[in-house]
């Protein structure tokens, strides 16, 4: 029986361990950390929103925060990493090193040009708002070899990232609280909705994994090129002849790493 209660512990803190990786609680953690900085900030200058499904004009987007300020608004997506971060401003993927292994995932940057596009069909009558997209990496993230202008930083430096921003005064308290109304307004509540929303954007990244995947040789990681045989068109390692890899052209989603 003195073994069941140190057994009982150590499968209640793997339990636990598990739950707190699972993506969706990473991701809840990481915007919970978020909200609570952007809870510093005064209440008289800034209105914050948070978690908002809006529809655009090529579907939805699902937003983290948003803050509306005097200088136009700041749109904030939110990542829940560890390894270290690489990527550059115009990249599809970024990738995360975490040894001896290496990942990618889609660039923060573009899913915040997104996000911006989707408030802009939403805010038609605000023609001159500046936007200003802040990506803020939570967990154990190291950002490392970054080649971008956006602001990428850590939580604990998102107050003053807002709080530096000196533009000129672009709205008023009245074009704050409109602003405000219409974006929660618009904020999609429908679950089957944000399902769908989900599910699209795992096929967006799945399709787009693959593509890239295809032109990369996974026997020596060279580049594959399109050349044409005897039996049509196909991919071959651009390190041949010492690498006769080749993948036919109509076979390209077949690929996978070895």
């Amino acid at each position: 029986m003195w073994l069941l209660a140190p057994i009982s512990a150590i499968i209640i803190v793997s339990i636990v361990t598990a739950i707190l990786k699972h993506p969706k609680v990473k991701g809840l953690i990481g915007e919970r950390r978020v909200r609570k900085q952007l809870r510093t900030l005064p209440p008289e200058q800034f209105k914050v929103l948070n978690n908002l499904l809006i529809k655009g004009k090529k579907g939805t987007s699902q937003i983290d925060h948003i803050v509306i300020s005097p200088q136009g608004i700041f749109v904030i997506e939110t990542k829940n990493y560890s390894g270290w971060i690489s990527g550059t401003e115009n990249s599809d993927f970024w990738t995360r090193s975490f040894y001896p292994f290496k990942t990618k995932f889609r660039n923060p940057i573009k899913q915040n040009w997104g996000h911006i596009c989707t408030l802009k069909e939403n805010l038609t009558a605000y023609t001159d708002i500046p936007y200003h997209p802040i990506v803020v990496f939570v967990g154990k993230a190291k950002l490392l070899n970054l080649d971008v202008k956006t602001d990428v930083i850590y939580p604990h430096m998102l107050f003053d990232t807002i709080m530096r921003q000196k533009e000129v005064r672009k709205l008023t308290h009245k074009d704050m609280d409109e602003i405000f109304s219409t974006l929660r307004e618009a904020s999609i509540r429908d679950s089957q909705t944000k399902k769908d929303h989900v599910s699209r954007i795992k096929w967006n990244v799945k399709m787009k994994e693959m593509e890239e995947r295809v032109l990369i040789c996974p026997k020596c990681g060279g580049q594959l090129v399109k050349r044409t045989g005897r039996y049509g068109e196909f991919y071959g390692c651009s390190n041949f002849p010492q690498c006769k890899h080749t993948v036919m052209l109509n076979k390209r989603y077949s690929v996978r790493r070895s």
